[in-house]
């Protein structure tokens, strides 16, 4: 990608970008990659002499956004793409932009300004043809905001209008981008919006969101509302959501959100002790640098000032929190939202007791959004503050892109191929017992790890005498076989035959039988191979022996089956909460142990729940409805106390996140809902 900015001189450039990269980079590393010394650098910030024309190139390198994307980086496309927030964010971590879309005229001018690409930017999203769209491994949206927001629609100017998918200008235009993932099925997306969105209608449209992408396009989701205040000195919530083609290790706590408060206004407001840089494309638009303040046009006018403070008081005498915000430099801003063009009232920034306070400049609002001062404004002072008002904070979106690009396994290689011995059951024709050991493997792995470079599949291969790649299509078509895969329009290999569905038969009619049966048979293969997860549970201890040992073993045996089955059909993660600390989950029976012998181990009678969530579960404190709603019990809303309050209610109508496979059968949440919950018993 070339340079986005069209200077006024390359010596006025070499200058704004070494201040730019000054916060990026250490004055030795500066000097090191223009080889040139310290003293040097050090001159140049003190503005002794200027560093020369020649260097301008050789800066903008140094800075974050601008650059080439590396080789072998992943190509991503940029839809509702605003002024380019989230394209900034994934070029930061190697990403390479190969189409564009948005409709508005101020923002294609800004974003052309910034971005100099070969492709042209697409308009309208809905008269796309997916076909046209070029292959791309993440797909990008912020798809409009405005139908979900709080702030984005007053009551005032509300009157006539639907919000969410009602707005059928912009609430819909979601299943435009839910058609492009289905025609190009990159291998993930992340989607940008306000966190209204989960509550909006109740909870119904995001629960159309996240049931069209996981249930119709069989992605697997995560989703987080994160406040800007981590990165930027404003208050911003937006949620995040995240999904892969693949189940993957994704979590949103792999890496921790900087604290809040470590950056305050001082940070982006202009420095009037003469070190504001001169930034040659703003031409002194926002600042005076020659008086050393910001130009007077951003300081409200008396009669405004006098207007916002008694409209303030209304509010007050009326209990109300309506009114204007007034931050100082150590403060954190509220929301930049669509109206602060309007008069600024929700961040003026405080000037002393003998002058009014002021607006943020165009130049300040890029800032607080994370922008780079190498970043164009071409548009006027109104449509700047409604663009960077509906943008996304670009280092929030970092934030999120450095965890997906971990899970994208970009660049991987095939594992060595594996020796198969030929004398261990070799034969051209799979046998009942290499099936079930293929079965009783296919239960304890995630739907989207059946190919042949998993290292379990690899192991098994070898213990059997065949290929990996034949032991990942055999776990394939017993998936074809699989109704809670099906249901959701994969359909597996489609090829599955007689013994297959005969080993299927028998494992869903004596679970325990079979599960025992085949850990002893891969034990006689392999006297050492265990499963991963929680072998020491496995081991019984010697001072037990004969019937006491065998039974033992055989419980363990069951229980750990049971465990990895029902943690890798919920992806590790407790449905109700979404918890993926794996020493914190439990694989929870829904018809209790003791109460369906012959279900015991059947992983459609197990949730993924949190110990808390068990328990609270085991006890009839809450339970299913058919549709897999959470029901909490009277029992419950009546505690007053905070940790029932913050943690359990907030369940009380919230869909569970639905399983990979083994999907929780009718029958058995029905018996818990008669049998168990408490507000059914007698």
């Amino acid at each position: 990608m070339n340079t986005a900015l069209t200077l006024v001189s390359d010596q006025d450039a070499a200058l704004v970008y070494l201040t730019e990269a000054r916060k990026h980079h250490t004055q030795a590393a500066i000097a090191k990659h223009l080889g040139v010394g310290i003293r040097t650098i050090s001159r140049w910030e003190a503005r002794q002499t200027n560093p020369p024309a020649y260097l301008a190139h050789a800066l903008q390198q140094l800075l974050p956004f601008g650059e080439e994307s590396p080789a072998g980086a992943f190509d991503f496309i940029d839809l509702f793409a605003g002024i380019g927030g989230l394209r900034k964010a994934f070029e930061q971590v190697g990403g390479r932009c190969v189409y564009t879309s948005e409709w508005d005229s101020y923002a294609q001018k800004t974003y052309a300004e910034n971005f100099r690409d070969r492709h042209p930017i697409a308009g309208d999203i809905t008269q796309v043809d997916a076909a046209d769209i070029p292959d791309h491994d993440v797909l990008l949206a912020g798809f409009p905001c405005q139908p979900f927001s709080i702030a984005g629609v007053s009551k005032k100017n509300a009157l006539g209008k639907k919000h969410g998918f009602a707005c059928e200008t912009q609430g819909t235009l979601f299943f435009d981008v839910a058609r492009i993932i289905e025609a190009k099925r990159p291998r993930a997306f992340l989607l940008e919006n306000v966190k209204n969105l989960v509550s909006h209608d109740k909870g119904r449209t995001f629960d159309v969101i996240r049931r069209t992408l996981t249930h119709d396009l069989g992605y697997h989701i995560h989703y987080r509302v994160i406040d800007g205040a981590h990165f930027v000195p404003q208050h911003r919530e937006r949620i995040l959501i995240v999904g892969f083609r693949e189940p993957v290790a994704f979590d949103f706590d792999a890496l921790p959100l900087p604290p809040k408060g470590t950056h305050t206004l001082k940070d982006i407001l202009h420095r009037t002790d003469g070190s504001e840089p001169e930034l040659p494309w703003d031409e002194g638009r926002f600042f005076d640098h020659k008086k050393k303040k910001v130009q007077d046009k951003y300081t409200l006018t008396d009669n405004l000032w006098l207007y916002l403070q008694n409209y303030a008081e209304k509010h007050r005498l009326k209990g109300n929190g309506f009114g204007f915000g007034l931050v100082k430099p150590t403060d954190v801003t509220r929301t930049l939202s669509a109206r602060y063009y309007k008069d600024g009232s929700e961040i003026l920034v405080y000037q002393g007791t003998r002058k009014n306070p002021r607006r943020l400049t165009p130049r300040e609002c890029a800032r607080l959004m994370g922008y780079p001062d190498t970043f164009r404004i071409p548009v006027s002072d109104t449509r700047a503050y409604q663009l960077f008002s509906q943008a996304a904070v670009v280092p929030m979106v970092k934030y999120a892109a450095k965890l997906m690009v971990s899970q994208l396994n970009l660049g991987e290689k095939a594992p060595e191929a594996v020796e198969v011995p030929k004398d261990i059951m070799a034969t051209t024709r799979w046998t009942k017992e290499q099936l079930k050991l293929a079965f009783h493997l296919y239960c304890q792995l995630p739907f989207g790890k059946l190919h042949s470079r998993n290292p379990e599949i690899i192991k098994l291969a070898k213990l059997i005498g065949r290929t990996p790649g034949a032991v990942a299509m055999k776990l394939v078509n017993f998936a074809s076989l699989d109704p809670a895969i099906t249901s959701t329009g994969r359909t597996g290999l489609g090829n599955a035959g007689s013994l297959d569905r005969e080993v299927w038969a028998e494992f869903h009619a004596d679970w325990e039988k079979l599960a025992v049966e085949c850990e002893m048979l891969r034990r006689n293969l392999d006297r050492a191979a265990q499963p991963e997860d929680e072998a020491d549970e496995l081991l019984v201890p010697e001072d037990y022996t004969g019937e006491t040992r065998r039974v033992i073993t055989e419980q363990r045996i069951k229980q750990n089956f049971f465990r990895r089955a029902v943690l890798s059909s919920y992806q590790g993660r407790c449905c109700m909460s979404g918890l993926s600390e794996p020493r914190l989950l439990v694989a929870s029976h829904i018809v209790p142990w003791s109460k369906d012998k012959a279900n015991r181990l059947n992983p459609s009678n197990g949730l993924c729940l949190s110990a808390i969530h068990d328990r609270a579960f085991d006890k009839g404190l809450i339970t299913l409805t058919d549709d897999f709603k959470i029901v909490v019990s009277t029992e419950l809303k009546r505690k007053k106390e905070p940790f029932v309050m913050e943690v359990l209610l907030p369940l009380d109508g919230r869909t569970i996140q639905p399983p990979e496979r083994f999907a929780p059968q009718a029958e058995f949440i029905a018996w818990h809902r008669k049998e168990l919950f408490v507000d059914n018993r007698k």
